[in-house]
């Protein structure tokens, strides 16, 4: 008789188990796609388009706002509830396109670890050379965009 107690228990047991194993899975809740934020570490202002933000990050993004003058607003985001809001995981990433479809800037981020930057703007892309009238002196400008 006490085995069979036993395993009456053991049986219970279980299914409370299986029972708690589903009710934890049916309070999640996720929204948005993933991303992978170190892609933002290949982004160059003024290169990258937003193909190469989508093949960077692994990911088409949640959202777009398109603009009057052709310039865009894309919104990475994805979110991860458990248990009814108790645990909740959030990233966003917003990036800023021209009209062109040239990465400008980071506009918002959220949860996205500081060691993901995009990369610096090449400032100098060439120089100009200014002779001055009446001496010897030669002046070389770096040039910029």
């Amino acid at each position: 008789m006490p085995c069979s107690r036993l395993g009456i228990w053991v049986g219970r047991g279980r299914k409370t188990l299986i029972g708690l194993c589903l009710l934890t899975l049916a309070a999640c809740a996720t929204q948005g796609s993933s991303f992978k934020a170190s892609g933002l570490n290949d982004l160059v202002p003024g290169q990258s388009t937003r193909a190469d933000a989508e093949q960077s990050l692994q990911g088409r993004p949640h959202q777009v706002y398109r603009q009057l003058d052709g310039s865009e607003m894309a919104v990475w985001f994805q979110g991860t509830t458990l248990a009814t809001d108790a645990v909740y995981f959030r990233q966003e990433l917003w990036l800023q396109f021209d009209a062109q479809g040239r990465f400008q800037h980071v506009v918002k981020r959220s949860h996205i670890p500081s060691m993901y930057r995009e990369q610096a703007r090449s400032a100098t892309t060439g120089s100009v050379t200014i002779e001055h009238p009446g001496t010897e002196m030669i002046t070389i400008l770096p040039v910029s965009h």
